[in-house]
């Protein structure tokens, strides 16, 4: 039940439909992979961590949003340059987009997906993981 809220969750927020050859899978954290790995014993989790509950909504994980992130059509916030290395530091950003809804979005810059952010009155709370941030020069 959880991949179908899911499912329909990605395709109202962001107009993302999933590929015929890939499946969600688990209850309360869902993971997506290839249909084709589902008969294969492994002692790790398959797929990728695809979301978690936030709250009243789903949140998508930053490494689905940058496999899947370039499938979505809506709540997308395109950054320039400078924008793009402040949300990589792990910064929050202002925003004038247009089409965005509060909620989640996903940061892209020049094509490529960055990850996920949460947008309210023009800014974009950093949901990258400090992990993966990057640090700045000073």
């Amino acid at each position: 039940m959880q991949a179908e809220k899911f499912s329909s969750y990605l395709l109202e927020r962001f107009g993302i439909v999933l590929p015929a050859d890939v499946e969600l899978v688990g209850e309360n954290s869902l993971r997506v992979m290839n249909k084709g790995l589902k008969g294969f014993a492994t002692s790790t989790p398959k797929g990728i961590p695809a979301s978690r509950m936030k709250g009243k909504f789903p949140k998508p994980t930053t490494a689905f949003v940058q496999v899947f992130g370039k499938l979505a059509n809506k709540n997308v916030i395109s950054v320039g340059e400078e924008d793009a290395m402040r949300y990589l530091a792990g910064e929050e950003f202002e925003t004038g987009a247009g089409d965005v809804e509060t909620g989640y979005v996903i940061v892209q810059h020049e094509g490529a997906v960055l990850g996920i952010g949460f947008y309210k009155e023009g800014r974009v709370e950093n949901m990258l993981p400090k992990g993966r941030r990057i640090r700045k020069k000073n």
